[in-house]
């Protein structure tokens, strides 16, 4: 009996190689889309914790409003720098005068200050490279929008006065301040009132810089009184001239740039 011969169905080579290729094809498509990444989901806004336990409950005392708490945190930081007033002699130079104990930036009571002003709203390091304080003006802004219950989405904690002007300047849906023309525009109770450090700008074209804001907390026929950090070392309250219509008057050593009007208390 002749021996059984062994038979394999094999393809030729070219058939061979034709199955393979969708194979590998396959193999291919399947790494890659193991190592391809989704795009980054989009962050929830952020909104404002609640103030009551239910919706219906009402509080039985009264909650400032945002605005007024900027102003009332302000003028606590402010007190507790010894009330130092900020005025401007007939030059245009400013002239302090402290209404209680004189105080300083890097007193140790007062730098505990300045520390929860700057990492309240950033992580980069406050001392620079030679060891100096960094300016912390921007820091204290933000950080009094924060504790007045602004969210990040409504004002971005920063260490630099452009980061939020420009987001008030450039915003496609309207915000809780609007830039305003400080030539055009009398700053109220509330408002930020932004000058360029070093030459003046055009409110029209406001340029990346350094600036520096304080908040409105005072006005009356001649002057509005304004409240910012890291104003002559300390927080001060500057007495700030106006016309007539309650406009800005020019200082040299503040080329007004922006109001930033408050319009969401």
């Amino acid at each position: 009996m002749p021996a059984a011969s062994l038979h394999l169905d094999v393809p030729p080579a070219s058939r061979r190689g034709a199955l393979l290729l969708p194979r590998a094809l396959l193999l291919v498509v399947a790494l890659l889309a193991g190592c391809a990444t989704a795009p980054p989901a989009e962050r929830p806004r952020e909104v404002p914790p609640p103030l009551t336990v239910r919706p219906d409950v009402e509080p039985n005392f009264v909650v400032p409003s945002r605005r007024d708490r900027m102003i009332l945190l302000a003028t606590q930081e402010w007190l507790l720098f010894g009330q130092p007033i900020v005025t401007y002699d007939a030059a245009g130079a400013p002239i302090v005068t402290f209404l209680g104990t004189a105080a300083h930036e890097v007193q140790p009571a007062m730098l505990s200050r300045v520390l929860m002003y700057w990492y309240g709203v950033s992580r980069a390091p406050i001392v620079g490279p030679d060891g100096e304080l960094r300016a912390w003006s921007a820091a204290f802004i933000a950080w009094l929008a924060r504790g007045a219950g602004y969210t990040r989405d409504e004002f971005p904690d920063t260490v630099r006065h452009w980061d939020y002007i420009s987001r008030f300047a450039n915003q496609e849906e309207r915000g809780p301040f609007v830039a305003r023309d400080p030539a055009l525009y009398a700053p109220r109770i509330g408002d930020l009132v932004c000058n360029s450090r070093g030459a003046a700008v055009e409110f029209a074209a406001l340029p990346p810089g350094g600036y520096h804001c304080d908040i409105v907390v005072a006005e009356d026929r001649d002057a509005i009184e304004s409240i910012g950090g890291n104003v002559s070392d300390v927080v001060a309250r500057s007495r700030l001239p106006v016309d007539g219509s309650g406009l800005l008057q020019p200082l040299p050593e503040r080329p007004w740039a922006v109001v930033l009007e408050v319009v969401e208390p």
